[in-house]
C-alpha cells in the first residue's frame, strides 16, 4: 500500500461531523442578509457526558450586533443565549448525551430587519470503557494488563510468536495524534504516530516491534515471507464500533483472532501541506515496525478483503500509523 496512491474512501460508519450551515432564505420577504454565515467548531467524537463550550463565528450584522440561539437533537427547547443588545459572544455550554450514538447541534444568528443564519453539525458520542463503543475486540476484563506509568493508559496483553504483545493500540498522550483530532477516541482506537514518534513512544520495558517480530507473529499463526500469506484472519478481530461491524465480510478472509492480536481497521493518516487526512477507516489496519528503508519507515498492514499481511513503507514524518508495543 503506497500511501500516496491510496484511494481515500470514507465509510458511513465513521460517523464524522455532518455540516449544514447556510443563510436562511429571505427572498420571499425581501429582507437583506447578514454578512457571512454562522458556524462553530465541535469535535467529531466526544466522550459520554463531555462538557462542550460552543462559540459562534463567521457572521456579522452590518448595522449593529447579533443575537444567538442554540438547540440540540437530544433537548427540545431552544436556548436564546444572547439578544441583539445583550452582553456576551453567544457561546453555549452543554453536556453531551450519556448514551453512545450520533447527535446534532444547531446554532442560529439573528438581527432585526435581517434574515438570519443557521448552522447544524453532528457528532458521535463514544464510550471508551471495556465493551463500550468497541465490542468484540477479543480482550476481557480479566486479561493480563499493563498500566502505563506515564499517563495511566491500560493495555491488554497476549503472548504469540514468542513475544508478549499489546492487544490494543498504543494511546500514549505524550506524542502522536488523536483519531480525527478527537481525544475522546484515544482509548477507543488508539493514537496514530509518525515513525519518528513511534520509535520512542513505547513505555519503559517495551519496544516498537521489528519486522522480524511481525514475522514471528505471522509464522506462529499462518505463514512467512515478505507477504505473510493467510496470516491476516488470525490477527483480525470481529469488532464493532458503536454497533457497526468494522471488518466487513469477505469470503476469502476468515476472522479468527487466533493470535489474540485484535487488529481493527482504523485506517491511517497523512500530513499533506499542513492538513491531516484520516484515511482507510473500516479497510486498513496499519502498524509501524522499527525497520526503515532509507528515508521511509517500514510498516505492516492488513486490507479488508485480503487474508494476507502486506509490507510497505511511509514517510517517517508525515505518514501516521498505529503502534503496538512488544515486551523487551
Amino acid at each position: 500500500m503506497k500511501f500516496k496512491n491510496v484511494l481515500i474512501i470514507l465509510s458511513a460508519v465513521t460517523l464524522t461531523v455532518l455540516t449544514s450551515c447556510h443563510k436562511d432564505n429571505g427572498e420571499s420577504s425581501g429582507l437583506p442578509y447578514l454578512d457571512g454565515s454562522v458556524t462553530f467548531d465541535i469535535p467529531k467524537f466526544v466522550s459520554l457526558g463531555q462538557e462542550l463550550k460552543l462559540t459562534p463565528q463567521g457572521v456579522k450584522n452590518p448595522t449593529g450586533d447579533l443575537g444567538y440561539y442554540w438547540f440540540s437533537s437530544w433537548k427540545t427547547a431552544k436556548d436564546t443565549v444572547k439578544t441583539e443588545t445583550g452582553p456576551g459572544d453567544g457561546s453555549w455550554t452543554i453536556s453531551a448525551p450519556v448514551a453512545i450514538g450520533t447527535y446534532s447541534v444547531t446554532a442560529g444568528a439573528f438581527a432585526e430587519d435581517y434574515y438570519g443564519s443557521t448552522c447544524e453539525k453532528s457528532f458521535t458520542v463514544v464510550d471508551a470503557s471495556l465493551n463500550g463503543s468497541i465490542t468484540g475486540a477479543g480482550y476481557q476484563s480479566d486479561s493480563v494488563k499493563l498500566v502505563d506509568s506515564r499517563d495511566g493508559g491500560i493495555y491488554y496483553l497476549a503472548t504469540s510468536g514468542g513475544n508478549v504483545w499489546m492487544q490494543n493500540n498504543l494511546y500514549y498522550s505524550g506524542s502522536g495524534a488523536s483519531y480525527e483530532n478527537s481525544p475522546a477516541m484515544d482509548q477507543v482506537f488508539g493514537r496514530l504516530y509518525t515513525w519518528n514518534e513511534a520509535m520512542t513512544a513505547c513505555p519503559e520495558g517495551w519496544h516498537l516491534p521489528s519486522d522480524a517480530d511481525f514475522a514471528a507473529l505471522a509464522e506462529a499463526n499462518a505463514g512467512k515471507g515478505e507477504t505473510f500469506t493467510g496470516a491476516a484472519g488470525p490477527l483480525m478481530t470481529d469488532a464493532h464500533f458503536n454497533g457497526f461491524k468494522m471488518w466487513t465480510f469477505w469470503p476469502d478472509v476468515k476472522i479468527t483472532n487466533k493470535a489474540k492480536f485484535s487488529a481493527m481497521p482504523i485506517g491511517y493518516a497523512i500530513d499533506q501541506e499542513g492538513t491531516r487526512k484520516y484515511v482507510g477507516i473500516n479497510e486498513y489496519a496499519a502498524f509501524w515496525t522499527s525497520d526503515e528503508n532509507g528515508e521511509n519507515g517500514l510498516y505492516r498492514y492488513i486490507f479488508v478483503s485480503k487474508n494476507d499481511i502486506f509490507c510497505s513503507n511511509g514517510d517517517k514524518g508525515s505518514f501516521l500509523a498505529s503502534v503496538r508495543c512488544v515486551k523487551d
